[in-house]
């Protein structure tokens, strides 16, 4: 076994991305070869803490930033003691910091073996224009770069920017110290360039100035090789949904969960274009003298040529990220991929470990098979894909269930995924990628036959072997499946739909039967019951239940609006379709115009509205709407919260220059600054049998305008929860209001009839416990950072995400089906998807 120190965070804007990275990499190392010693967390000092590795399932470092205790931080040679103690360091840092070098030099000067590249390397590649230097004496073609440094004089920055114009009409402005995605902005014109490049040298040293880009994108992985560095299928990158010809590939495209943006791997092109591309990046990673793996993004132009536009020394790690696309290609599931990248800096280091036992087949056979389907039409599939490709791997870890996973077409049939097809990042992509398998198996099997023969593979070691998907029908489906693991969101996964036809067909589910999902979908039928619970201390919101309004003039808006207000109080109100997900078409209204602009943009089949169109919104913010035209909208009454916030500022403010409620490190709680309601916003998941659920310790939710956003809930590294609501000296929630608000969490689930498992979001006052439900989610989001798993990791008998899900699915089975075939004997479940190697490999 080798000992692993995972080292996370830092200081840079992608320090959640880094946490959602080493949570990949905990998980998937988790095969009993590999040992997680150390858990190092850097705060955006770069102050090193070590943290509990269950802190690794938090949405974003700024859950647990304001608590630690500077009196824990550790001392150089404390933190050099510590990692000594190991055989290797696994950084998985993103941006400043974890990639320009200053890590790696701190690793080399304690003397410790690590994964990726050595500082010199790191320093040069990090620094995008020096990248473009080195790799430009060699003569690899490069995005021509116009450097811009602080020190500059204006007269000097106003000429550069000029001469840089004369050769583009559009520029892109970017750090040339950063990741690939932050702050990168496309102006045209150079009044508005001259703004936006002096407020990024103001943050910024060195700035690049490059011209807009035209072709197509493209990134691929390379990785150490026994005799040198073998690239790994490219990715190529298509855009979609774009509302100009200025969008780039920017961090929400990234890593929010949307159809904004197609992989498409093997690429499009042909087998020799694929080649040099290849060959580039193998190029760049051996002039840096880069090492174990990294990532190469470039350009494939209109005429052909190639050039090179950014070096990531860590690539990042989520579930679905290109490092994984690219690997489950030739065969390697997510663990197989890093203990390749393992094994390279152990052989460097001269570290040895032993290799997975090989899959125990008769121990396979006895775990019994479950179907996750995920997917469907609604507005929230996308996230329905994350929820359901994280229950599938986590559960390919469980000795008792051996997961299977399947998407939901949106037209009613069935796919059966192979490894490879389900990690994409959108229902359209896999569905995109399950009718391409059988035309694309003769070129992924030309590219990947001698990538694996460099990297010393043999067949036999696969435990992700590609083969095509498979299409049936819903019928044929339940035919072969007697368990279901419904990771639907919206839609007949959630109203009822699903489970009558699962109850009919005796096959058993998790989660809520058919009455009470439909009750729990129906937001005024779940505020109906909720409002005889006045009595126990237990409120819904006034609230007021229309027909969708058909398009109307300005007047008819303007009374609709009062008419609204006096019913619901105040003077804003919150709108939301009356029978879909907790998120789309969910939407803050502060005045009449947005209500006729909402109206305008459902009746018209809009399937999203701009932030930038209303009032209560951020700029640039996305609102998915309904896939299909309800005939009902439910309005809310406004609930004002208490103003509570994580202050991430350098000197531990949040920019105002005072301290906040608690925490005495780089970061600070602050609260009750502009509003002081004694009102705050949780989310509570409740698990348990039917008239037996029970509430977990429940999760403050800070939404940035009083209402989460879809970035907030789902995006990775974004969204901020604590668990449990902070208490004196960090906050100001009473011990004695959680247990109360947790009884009455509970009262809730049972008076809906809930089962299995759910969650419920309400307001809670923080002195006396009451609640003010909003609604109650029968299959709440379970991606990899759900608030579900950090409740589950704060109980005092602590389950980790794979246990909470293996008890999720024995609720299931103890459940009896009630339909006709009730009691069924099983029948054989569907052939896997490829063979079932990849089951030993634990996550």
């Amino acid at each position: 076994m080798i000992n692993v120190a995972l080292l996370l965070g830092g200081p840079s804007e992608e320090r959640g991305i880094s946490l959602n990275s080493a949570r990949s990499v905990a998980d998937h190392l988790a095969d009993g070869t590999v040992r997680l010693g150390e858990v190092i967390y850097f705060d955006r000092r770069c102050d090193p803490y070590a943290i509990s590795p269950s802190l690794l399932y938090c949405n974003t470092p700024s859950d647990f930033d304001f608590k630690l205790d500077p009196g824990s931080r550790l001392s150089p040679e404390a933190l050099a003691d510590r990692l000594r103690t190991v055989d290797l360091v696994f950084p998985a840092m993103h941006g400043a910091f974890g990639e320009d070098g200053r890590l790696q030099a701190l690793l080399e000067e304690v003397g410790v073996p690590f994964v990726g590249s050595g500082s010199a390397a790191c320093e040069v590649a990090f620094d995008k224009f020096r990248a473009c230097q080195a790799l430009g004496a060699h003569g690899i073609r490069t995005v021509p770069s116009t450097l811009f440094t602080r020190d500059m004089p204006d007269a000097d920055v106003d000429a550069t920017l000029a001469a840089a114009f004369e050769q583009s009409g559009k520029l892109v402005l970017k750090p040339a110290q950063g990741g690939s995605s932050i702050d990168v902005h496309v102006v045209a014109g150079l009044a508005a360039a001259g703004g936006v490049l002096r407020m990024l040298l103001g943050r910024y040293e060195r700035v690049l100035a490059q011209p807009w880009m035209s072709g197509t994108e493209v990134t691929t992985v390379v990785v150490d090789g026994l005799s040198g560095p073998v690239a790994l299928i490219p990715v190529e990158i298509q855009l979609n949904n774009m509302s100009s010809d200025d969008e780039i590939f920017d961090y929400r495209r990234k890593y929010l969960a949307s159809d904004d943006v197609h992989y498409r791997c093997p690429p499009s092109w042909g087998l020799d274009v694929t080649a040099e591309v290849r060959g580039l990046s193998e190029d760049v990673f051996r002039v840096l003298g880069l090492r174990d793996f990294a990532r190469i993004d470039g350009w494939l132009q209109p005429d052909g040529t190639l050039v090179v536009s950014d070096v990531n020394l860590i690539s990042g790690m989520e579930q679905n990220s290109f490092l994984f696309v690219q690997a489950a290609q030739i065969g390697l599931t997510h663990g197989d991929i890093l203990r390749l990248v393992l094994r390279t800096a152990a052989r460097r280091a001269g570290t040895t470990w032993e290799e997975p036992e090989p899959a125990d087949t008769a121990a396979t056979g006895q775990r019994r098979p479950v179907a996750v389907l995920f997917g469907g039409a609604t507005a929230e599939r996308q996230v329905s894909v994350l929820s359901g490709t994280n229950v599938w791997l986590k559960l390919l870890g469980s000795s008792r269930y051996l997961p299977r996973p399947h998407l939901l077409d949106p037209d009613g049939s069935v796919w059966r995924l192979s490894y490879s097809s389900a990690l994409r990042h959108s229902v359209e992509e896999i569905l995109e990628a399950c009718r391409s398998g059988q035309r694309d198996e003769p070129k992924r099997h030309a590219l990947a036959d001698p990538i694996r023969k460099r990297l010393g593979l043999a067949d036999a070691a696969l435990n992700a072997p590609a083969s095509p998907p498979e299409r049936m029908t819903m019928d044929e489906f339940l035919d072969r499946n007697d368990l279901v693991f419904i990771a639907l969101h919206g839609g007949m996964g959630e109203n009822g739909t699903l489970q009558a036809m699962l109850d009919r067909r005796g096959v058993r589910y998790n989660g809520s039967g058919p009455e009470a999902s439909r009750r729990c979908m129906d937001k005024y039928a779940t505020g109906e019951i909720v409002g005889e619970l006045a009595d126990e201390g237990i409120y819904t919101a006034r609230r007021l239940r229309m027909e969708t309004p058909a398009a109307a003039d300005a007047e008819a808006v303007a009374a609709l609006w009062g008419e609204i207000l006096d019913h619901c109080g105040g003077q804003r109100v919150i709108v939301k379709p009356l029978d879909d997900g907790c998120s789309a078409g969910v939407v803050p209204l502060g005045t009449a115009a947005d209500l006729g602009r909402y109206l305008r943009l459902l009746n018209a089949g809009a399937t999203r509205l701009s932030g930038d169109e209303f009032s209560l919104l951020t700029s640039g913010q996305i609102i998915e709407l309904p896939t299909q035209r309800g005939g009902h909208l439910l309005f809310e009454e406004f609930i004002e919260t208490d103003d509570v916030r994580v202050a991430d500022g350098p000197d531990g403010t949040d920019g105002t220059g005072t301290g906040g409620t608690g925490g005495t490190g780089a970061s600070r709680l602050t609260w009750g600054r502009q509003r002081d309601t004694g009102w705050i916003e949780v989310t509570v998941g409740v698990i348990g049998p039917e008239g037996h659920m029970a509430a977990m310790n429940p999760s403050l939710a800070i939404a940035d305008l009083g209402i989460l956003s879809l970035e907030e809930k789902f995006m990775g590294g974004t969204g901020i929860n604590i668990t449990p609501p902070p208490t004196a000296p960090l906050g100001r929630v009473q011990p004695e209001a959680v247990e109360t608000a947790k009884t009455r969490i509970a009262r809730v689930a049972n008076a809906l009839g809930m089962a299995g498992y759910g969650r419920i979001d309400a307001f809670m006052h923080r002195e006396t416990g009451e609640i003010i439900v909003i609604e109650a989610n029968s299959l709440p989001g379970l991606t990899p950072a759900t608030v579900f798993y950090h409740q589950g990791l704060a109980e005092e008998e602590p389950a980790t995400p794979r246990e909470l899900l293996e008890r999720i699915l024995d609720l299931a089975v103890a459940h009896e089906p009630s339909g006709a075939q009730a009691g069924r004997v099983p029948r054989p479940s569907s052939a896997p998807a490829e063979p079932d190697r990849h089951t030993a490999v634990t996550h």
